[in-house]
């Protein structure tokens, strides 16, 4: 989905539809499925004109996509300041913090109902798996390798270690827990996503320290 630079003379106006599209979008997604919505009832619902629609978004895969990765970013200012906080912090606790975020996208109530309709209709259109494992899973991958990109204790890596690192990462957290949360049982405890994001962080301070040697 497109996104315009912060020194286009409409950025703001661009920034304030495009929202408005992708929530539009979000809840047709969710109320009517993939197959049920249409590039027009989106148009509708975000009180724009399928042109404008369009100039945001090329095709409906376009804007699944960007429902999904969405889901993933910091999406209000409390939320935003302690993603901010996390850039402060030491590189273990932001390992830690790191993979109590990631936890809390994937157990949320919208981020469930994204992928249970992907779920529902994988089989009708077998392509929105690949959209849902790269919007959710190797977005957080390519988190984490950013994350090490920028800390000095991982600093020299090359980018296929980065990658490998952030695969093991985002898959230490995810576990049967999210199985058990996709079937409507209840979510992790608190204690119970610590310890997961914990044995991650572990896991990564262990793999860094062997590659040191």
């Amino acid at each position: 989905m497109k996104e315009w630079s912060g020194d286009h003379p409409k950025a703001k106006l661009m920034a304030r539809k495009r929202a408005g599209i992708l929530a539009s979008a979000k809840t047709a997604f969710l109320t009517s499925g993939y197959g049920g919505t249409s590039m027009e009832s989106i148009a509708k619902a975000a009180d724009v004109s399928i042109m404008t629609l369009y100039r945001h978004a090329q095709s409906k895969d376009d804007l699944f996509s960007a429902v999904i990765a969405n889901a993933c970013d910091p999406d209000d200012p409390r939320e935003q300041a302690e993603f901010a906080r996390m850039a402060e912090l030491s590189f273990a606790d932001l390992l830690t913090e790191s993979a109590l975020y990631m936890q809390k996208i994937l157990t949320r109530p919208d981020t469930v109902a994204l992928m249970r309709v992907v779920m529902a209709e994988a089989s009708r259109f077998p392509h929105l798996a690949e959209l849902a494992y790269r919007g959710f899973i190797v977005r957080l991958e390519a988190i984490v390798a950013q994350i090490l990109a920028h800390t000095p204790e991982a600093g020299g890596l090359a980018q296929a270690e980065r990658e490998r690192l952030g695969r093991l990462f985002v898959d230490r957290i995810v576990g049967a827990d999210m199985l058990r949360v996709l079937l409507g049982m209840a979510a992790p405890s608190t204690s119970e996503q610590r310890a997961r994001a914990e044995r991650a962080r572990d896991d990564i301070l262990r793999e860094l320290e062997t590659l040191k040697r």
